[in-house]
């Protein structure tokens, strides 16, 4: 096969892939424990000078994500957008919105920007075809055909059947179908399963059958353990269509154990999902629950939000059949939230007018440059002064135009990332028996650089992190990205040791002038150990006392020198005692006429109020810093994180 059919395996298959046991239940520890060690990308993002190296790296990092982190691999991505447009490295951008497409379409279920950026896609190969073919051009840059079929998949997603044949009739017979089945291959395997499940979505289901029952037949002829379990996802979405729920089940659990082989965690979630549907439909309660909740617990660790959402409703309604009303609840609340992460039928409406949008512009700048050089022809003839003029004029209304649609590409992009950024903060807070923990974030702009993260430990003790990068927008959100892979890849030690250890994390990527202040606390049944890096003042409120004692530590940030030590203190933490953790937000908040909210003020308003709950002590910040900024949003990033011993 060609070499589109190689591409399309390395990035439609890796986000079809699904991961399970042989047995049908997930070992969640063993998916749990994977670690990703970033050393070798970030020894060569140090060491390299060569642009294409360095956003080919990030795009590696994306495409490991991709299968677990939805969000992270977009951040990832995104800066390689950046590095790839700032060096004028067009060939590079037609793989980058390949992959962001499949991502937000496959793994975020971000639908509509999904759409989108595969007509940035497009874009940007039509502007390839205008330029000379050279020696070490990407091999993604010039293929229509793996972007007719990301357009279509789009298109199908959205409900739109008609746009998403009109894409797909543009593929080539050979794009999809082997000339010989007997020599088919894994590439030509997922391309054809990728078809069959095109037509799936499209409720064409007699193509769909044909597709993927010659996807299952070659996918037979290799051995068991390079089979992909991808055709058999498919397969058994196919039977549950057609009311065979028990061959269903047994070829979601098929695909299970290949997808282990393969790593392909999101699709552990989607054959657990698929496994928990069938079971709702042969009405067997308990079966439904372990599978829907197999779901809900690998979505701790990796990406699928609309299999999230379904597997919340699964438990809502059979809960609701146990006559279990508190846990019917509780998943209908989480099915509730999970809702606002999906874009309703009205976006998707207007992405996809947007799409139509791009296509009319598109047809409309080729025949404006056609009859343009018509027009230039004419004009030579009769007069050269002439001709130039109506060009230059031509020139400036085209940038103009340019300028614009770039404004608003921007935009969006901008929150989408402000989605991402907030993606990286905890679900929820941590419970222990003997804390009452609460948090509280507000961004300046729409992509802010604060960031609070939490990591309970084995022994019962519990890592509280504050941190704030410096400046805003999708670079510091790149710094938070970077901070908090770095955390999970730390083992842990004393607080100290841990800032120590993520300095020359930080240090190797060198992101320029960017730097990440952070503290670090840990608790334990009766002590807290401190350590921070450039950050305000721990504040620490002891009960018998009625006082409140500023923990405040020098030290360079993250990123500043790469030998830097850091020093930790140790506390006694007792029933009543307060532990604040904060940004600089609050305490250098202006007001009307520019004077600061203060530390000394702080200070003593935690001494008054440190007698009430977690909560009740961010209300009366929050409430008292918004009275000093008289109705102005806060001009930086505001984080808290209380934490308040309590009896058990």
């Amino acid at each position: 096969m060609k070499i589109h059919i190689l591409t399309i395996a390395f990035v439609v298959v890796a986000l079809q892939g699904t991961a399970q046991s042989t047995t049908g239940q997930v070992n969640i520890l063993d998916l749990m424990n994977l670690q990703f060690n970033l050393q070798d990308s970030l020894n060569k993002i140090e060491s390299t000078k060569d642009v294409r190296e360095k956003a080919g790296i990030l795009f590696n990092l994306a495409f490991y994500y991709g299968y677990s982190k939805g969000d992270s691999a977009l951040i990832y991505l995104s800066e390689a957008e950046r590095i790839s447009k700032h060096e004028n490295e067009i060939d590079l951008l037609p793989k980058i919105y390949l992959f962001m497409s499949g991502v937000e379409s496959q793994v975020i279920a971000n639908y509509p920007m999904g759409l989108f950026h595969a007509f940035e896609h497009l874009k940007y190969v039509i502007e390839m075809q205008n330029r000379p073919k050279v020696s070490g051009e990407d091999v993604y840059a010039r293929d229509f055909n793996l972007v007719y079929q990301r357009i279509a998949f789009g298109y199908a997603y959205l409900g739109n059947k008609a746009k998403a044949l009109e894409y797909l009739n543009k593929l080539p017979q050979n794009f999809y179908l082997p000339e010989k089945w007997d020599e088919a291959d894994i590439p030509d395997i997922t391309t054809t399963s990728g078809i069959s499940q095109l037509y799936l979505l499209l409720n064409e289901y007699e193509k769909a059958k044909f597709f993927n029952r010659k996807a299952r037949e070659a996918n037979n002829k290799v051995p068991f353990e390079k089979q992909w379990g991808y055709p058999y996802i498919v397969y058994s979405d196919i039977l549950k269509h057609d009311k065979k729920y028990d061959s269903a089940i047994n070829n979601y659990k098929k695909a299970i154990s290949l997808a282990i082989l393969n790593k392909f965690y999101k699709d552990v979630l989607e054959a657990n999902l698929g496994i928990a549907d069938a079971f709702n439909e042969l009405g067997t309660v308990d079966s439904v629950i372990v599978y829907a909740k197999n779901v809900i617990n690998l979505s701790r660790d990796f990406t699928f939000t609309e299999g999230l959402l379904k597997a919340n409703i699964l438990l809502y309604k059979n809960y609701k059949k146990l006559g279990d009303i508190e846990n019917a609840f509780n998943y209908l609340e989480s099915a509730d939230s999970l809702r606002n992460l999906l874009f309703n039928n009205t976006r998707a409406n207007e992405m996809q007018n947007m799409a139509l949008n791009e296509e009319v512009k598109q047809r409309e700048l080729n025949e404006q440059k056609v009859e343009q050089q018509r027009y230039l022809v004419g004009i030579v003839v009769c007069a050269v002064f002439l001709c130039l003029g109506i060009y230059l004029y031509a020139k400036r209304q085209q940038k103009e135009r340019i300028r614009k649609i770039e404004e608003d590409r921007k935009n969006k992009e901008l929150q989408a990332a402000r989605d991402l950024q907030q993606s990286m903060l905890p679900k929820e807070n941590p419970k222990r028996p003997d804390l009452d923990i609460a948090t509280f974030i507000r961004s300046s702009t729409e992509v802010g650089g604060d960031y609070y993260d939490f990591f309970p430990q084995k022994d019962g003790s519990l890592f509280s992190v504050c941190g704030d990068a410096t400046g805003h927008g999708v670079t510091s959100g790149m710094m938070v990205s970077v901070t908090k892979a770095g955390l999970n890849g730390i083992n842990p030690v004393k607080p100290n040791k841990i800032l120590q250890r993520l300095n020359r994390v930080v240090k190797r990527i060198d992101l320029g002038t960017l730097r990440m202040s952070l503290n670090i606390a840990e608790i334990t049944q009766n002590e807290v150990y401190l350590s921070s890096a450039a950050m305000p003042p721990i504040y620490l409120y002891k009960a018998n006392s009625n006082a409140v004692e500023e923990l405040m530590q020098s030290g360079l940030p993250l990123g500043g020198l790469r030998d830097e030590t850091f020093n930790l203190i140790t506390r006694t933490f007792e029933y009543g005692d307060v532990l604040i953790q904060l940004s600089d937000g609050l305490p250098e908040a202006p007001n009307a006429k520019g004077e600061l909210y203060d530390y000394d003020r702080l200070k003593g308003l935690i001494q008054s109020s440190g007698h009430l709950s977690a909560q009740q002590i961010i209300d009366v910040l929050i409430e008292s810093v918004d009275q000093w900024l008289s109705g102005k949003h806060n001009p930086d990033d505001i984080t808290l994180v209380v934490i308040k011993k309590i009896n058990p």
